[in-house]
């Protein structure tokens, strides 16, 4: 596969064109349109130690040059740094290595032997920045188990009346901390930049900063959505101490959780949802952050309700694809022009998860991605790593852009496997609902967790479900979301026209919890029983899938 695919890839990938005045992505001049079935592809043998877009960039680099590998990262999005991409490296501990002991030291210094600079490092895994050219050497090296991209999280938005909606006025009106201890309260996203302007108008005029990204930037690059999920909480729970913590990675992540624990902060206020990064049944490295957490996690759902199919392989062909429906192979879904394009796919074996990583899958499949030009569908990239044991049953294509509105679709390859188990597919960028569409089952990680509170879309007019919002069971049958929590309203950073999607919700949820904690005597315990026996039960009668208990209400 390598052989045939690269060339290909690499040429598309080559020819992206970037608008000068608008810096805006223009059609590109695709290579002749190829209606190419995965059938036809020969299946790749694969690098058990990379994570398949690593592969690919190892062989480009290899076979046709730095540029050529170059080019493919942008396509990707993956951003190039100091001459080389920042990567994970997971090692192995004790006995595993092979060594007397942990393999960190070693691995360490090996990569800055092979020309790269460590960035971060938390237990077992080390971030870093390492030249493409030295990919496939460190993989190979010992101690290294997988060397993959860092997980990276995505927000809940689809882009405050909720107070009121929600009864928190009442509280406000109260006196203040009857018991003497303002709640401290965290607000965990990629970047809130602007938030200077806004203290002490709709920010407390003083809040606590820390940024765990690699280059410190608590903007995130610009990014303000954090911000607009701070002023939430503060506009629910106005005396609240609040902590501003952003993060890009999974390992950045663990150790931001690793300082709240040590700040004292009660309520994490999560407004982020990661693909393939756990079996969806509140196991993985990022549930296990909530599950290690002092705090009470208030958890965006998701919006990928509508983004989202799960099924098991059918194949009444034969030809190794899976048939979503009848003779159609492909999940077609619609990507307006200039929007980022996405696919991640994983399937339910997994394997034990210890604490820190699971045991892994040897059920082999790839994922194929295209985009349909109106005559044929044109192959423009494809995952496919070795499930041969110990990795993790994953595959994703992210970063294309969309030259004009257009339908893309994906396809998925039965490498080998030889049981029946379900997969899952969401897709990124689309602005309808996927053909064949499955809403159950569709909440993000670490919305799954037992752990976490998780809050679902409620209008914060009328109550009605916002049909974005991602739905239960988990994987393991258990119900989620557990609120409905307002959505679609005005804050000062995304204006009058509505702060909408799931990423509105769980500050909401937060600043309620932080506001009954900060204004009462009771314990957390005692204020999560308040919050769950007041809930108004909107939806279908009784618990349900969309809203849990109810939408979350302070009033008697």
């Amino acid at each position: 596969m390598k052989r045939m695919l690269a060339p290909a890839l690499a040429a598309a990938a080559a020819v992206l064109l970037i608008h000068p005045a608008s810096g805006r992505l223009q059609e590109p001049m695709h290579p002749p349109a190829m209606d190419i079935s995965p059938a036809s592809l020969p299946v790749g043998e694969g690098e058990p130690k990379l994570q398949a877009v690593l592969a690919r960039l190892a062989a480009l680099e290899a076979e046709q040059g730095p540029e050529a590998a170059a080019a493919y990262a942008r396509s990707r999005r993956i951003a190039l740094q100091d001459g080389g991409i920042v990567v994970v490296a997971e090692t192995a501990r004790g006995p595993q290595t092979g060594l007397a002991e942990d393999a960190v030291p070693l691995v360490r210094a090996r990569i800055r032997a092979l020309g790269g600079s460590v960035q971060t490092t938390f237990q077992s895994r080390i971030q870093h920045v390492l030249p493409i050219a030295s990919l496939r050497t460190l993989a190979a090296g010992p101690g290294v188990i997988r060397l993959r991209l860092p997980l990276r999280p995505f927000k809940h938005t689809v882009t405050s009346e909720g107070v009121a909606k929600t009864g928190a006025d009442e509280w406000q009106a109260l006196a203040p901390y009857h018991n003497g201890v303002p709640a401290k309260i965290a607000i965990l996203d990629l970047g809130f930049s602007g938030y200077k302007s806004q203290l002490g108008k709709e920010l407390p005029d003083e809040v606590t900063v820390k940024s765990f990204r690699a280059d410190n930037d608590i903007s995130g690059g610009g990014e303000d959505h954090g911000l607009a999920c701070a002023e939430i909480v503060h506009d629910m729970a106005p005396l609240a101490e609040l902590y501003l913590v952003n993060i890009d990675t999974d390992v950045e992540q663990d150790q931001a959780v690793d300082w709240l624990n040590r700040q004292g902060v009660e309520v994490i206020s999560y407004s982020l949802g990661w693909y393939n990064a756990g079996a969806g049944d509140g196991t993985g490295p990022i549930d296990e952050d909530v599950a290690v957490s002092s705090a009470v996690w208030a958890v965006s759902a998701g919006n990928g309700a509508l983004d989202h199919w799960t099924g098991t392989f059918t194949d009444p062909d034969a030809d190794g694809i899976l048939n979503f429906s009848g003779t159609d192979e492909y999940l077609d879904f619609y990507v307006p022009a200039y929007e980022t394009v996405g696919a991640f796919l994983n399937w339910k074996d997994w394997g034990s998860f210890d604490g820190s990583d699971y045991s892994g899958s040897n059920q082999n499949y790839d994922l194929f991605l295209y985009r349909h030009n109106g005559a044929a569908y044109q192959l423009i990239d494809v995952s496919s790593g070795a499930q041969t044991g110990s990795q993790w049953p994953t595959e994703e294509i992210f970063g294309w852009y969309s030259p004009s509105d257009s339908y893309w679709a994906v396809a998925i390859r039965k490498t080998s496997a030889n049981r029946s188990i379900d997969l899952e597919i969401f897709t990124y960028g689309n602005s309808r609902a996927i053909e064949y569409n499955v809403t159950a089952r569709s909440v993000s990680i670490p919305a799954d967790s037992p752990d976490a509170l998780t809050a679902g879309a409620s209008d914060a007019h009328t109550d009605a479900y916002h049909s974005y919002s991602s739905q239960g069971p988990t994987f393991d049958g258990r119900m989620k979301p557990d609120y409905g929590a307002p959505s679609g309203v005005s804050t000062k950073t995304y204006g009058s026209d509505g702060f909408y999607g799931t990423s509105a919700s769980a500050p909401h949820l937060a600043g309620a919890i932080g506001l009954l904690k900060g204004s009462t005597p009771y314990t957390m315990s005692q204020v999560l029983s308040i919050i769950r026996n007041r809930a108004v039960d909107i939806g279908d009668p009784g618990n349900d899938f969309k809203f849990g208990y109810g939408r979350i209400n302070l009033k008697r």
